[in-house]
């Protein structure tokens, strides 16, 4: 009897898994902060992680009756998430916008994002459309995330920055590869349960990225206070 060539993920426990990964994402970050009280960023990271976690723990509770709200907020939760990310990356590049100015465009983003799935709902689009929407908003936050801590690499030479950056692009890529999945389901190039099989890769690849994006925001903090550090005792000494 012929084995698959390929180990199958059981999506629904990725499901699970993410949601405990992203909450101890969130702990470590918020472990961090206390350590490093001036890199806001973990903070603002650490919150980012908490709304992911229940976008994902509202996902796990869909079912066949599921109504498309759940949905909705489900998504609109996690793509919340993916713009507090993009907010807080800003700050840790030394964006002194206050915290509710952060968190009116994480807001105004998501308002987008529910606005334009609420739109095709009301015009009778199928669910994978809406699933189009949602990993073109996921993909773009994280790849304009991975761009602004790459960016903020040149101001202040932080090494640890092309872990997080890395990890960022990662995730894009997995949500642009979910991009190519609904279109070719759209277009009856691949069964949808092909592409669901397929797509659980994607997700154990964003899973692990969320964790060295964390990982890399942590080593950041420390590079920076050792960095600052360093250049005290040399003006100390100077003096």
């Amino acid at each position: 009897m012929d084995r698959p060539m390929y180990v199958h993920l059981h999506l629904p426990t990725l499901d699970v898994v993410s949601v405990f990964t992203t909450l101890v994402a969130a702990g470590v970050s918020l472990l961090a902060w206390y350590r490093h009280r001036d890199a806001v960023a973990l903070r603002s990271w650490a919150a980012a992680l908490v709304l992911g976690s229940v976008g994902a723990l509202l996902f796990t509770l869909r079912g066949p009756g599921t109504s498309a709200a759940l949905f909705v907020a489900a998504d609109a939760l996690t793509v919340a998430s993916y713009a507090t990310m993009w907010v807080s990356i800003r700050r840790f590049n030394g964006d002194k916008a206050p915290p509710l100015r952060m968190a009116i465009i994480a807001a105004a983003i998501t308002c987008i994002f529910v606005l334009l799935v609420t739109v095709s709902w009301q015009m009778g689009a199928a669910l994978r459309a809406q699933s189009l929407v949602y990993s073109l908003f996921i993909g773009g936050l994280a790849l304009v995330t991975a761009w602004e801590t790459w960016r903020g690499g040149r101001q202040d030479g932080l090494r640890s920055r092309r872990i997080a950056a890395s990890a960022l692009a990662g995730i894009a890529a997995a949500r642009l590869f979910r991009v190519g999945l609904l279109g070719l389901d759209w277009f009856d190039m691949v069964d949808p349960e092909t592409a669901d099989r397929v797509w659980g890769y994607g997700m154990y690849l964003s899973t692990v990225c969320v964790l060295l994006v964390t990982f890399g925001l942590v080593l950041m903090a420390n590079e920076r206070q050792h960095a600052l550090e360093t250049a005290a005792s040399r003006g100390i000494g100077a003096t």
